[in-house]
This record gives C-alpha cells, structure tokens and sequence, in this order.
C-alpha cells in the first residue's frame, strides 16, 4: 500500500487539500501583518525542486482576493501532504521601507516556525546569494506559531 493518497483511498480529498493550503497561506499572511509581502515557496520532492513566489499587498487575503501567484504557492504548500517539504519565506517591507524576514519548514500542510538565522539562511538560498553577510535593510526575525 502506497503512503501518498490516491483517489482510490477514503481519505483522499483534493478539495480539502486546497483548502487547507489557501488557509494556510492566510495565515502567513495575517501574521506579517501590514505592508507589502513578498512570499517564496520551494517545495522538494523525488522529483526535484519547484518554486513559486508572490506578493501579497492590502488587506489580508479573503474568501474574495483571487490571485494567481498566490494559487501557485498554495499549490506547491498542498504538495506537502504527500511529496515532500516546502520552506517558506515571508518578506514584508513595513511602512519605515525595513524588510522583514521570517520563514517556516512545512510538512503535511504543518508549518514548523524557522529561527531568525534559518530564515537568514533560507533567504540567501532563495535570493542565490552564496555569502551570509548581513543584508542593510533587512532584518531576520523568529517566525511566530501559526494558528
């Protein structure tokens, strides 16, 4: 019996998946609070890695905010569930033009909050940047727990 499900397993609900990869993305979203928001996913599995990335600005994401980019990452987040392991990068420039960075390890559509160095460290492997020399205007901060 394969682990991953399949539409042939009773727990197996494509529509659900999305839904709880949308509200999670919500949830990143409400927790960086105002601004401007640029989030990275990169999901790694057997096949290889994908990437999606997205700027979430004005109001928290609703019910009827439809975005593409955001469709995508939450995409890549449902793949979790049965493909592999997404980290996920928030970085919110705030109304003083500081950026903000914060990023969470997520497994089964489980988001596990990254310190302020892991965030560093993601955010240089995400930008392609091989030194991790402090980046002026950024500012890496412990990700709070997700509801």
């Amino acid at each position: 019996m394969s682990s991953y499900p399949t539409p042939a397993d009773r727990s197996y609900n494509p529509a659900g998946l999305a839904r709880r990869s949308v509200d999670l993305v919500r949830s990143i979203a409400k927790v960086a609070g105002e601004g401007a928001h640029h989030l990275f996913v990169a999901l790694v599995n057997l096949d290889g890695v994908r990437e999606a990335e997205c700027t979430i600005t004005g109001p928290v994401l609703d019910d009827q905010t439809p975005d593409d980019a955001v469709a995508k990452a939450a995409f890549l987040l449902a793949g979790t569930v049965c493909c592999g392991t997404a980290m996920v990068i928030l970085r919110t420039v705030g109304p003083d033009g500081q950026a903000t960075v914060m990023s969470w390890a997520v497994n089964d559509l489980t988001a596990r909050p990254g310190t302020a160095e892991q965030s560093r460290m993601a955010h240089c492997i995400s930008e392609d940047r091989d030194d991790m020399a402090p980046t002026p205007g950024f500012r890496f901060v412990d990700a709070p727990a997700l509801a």
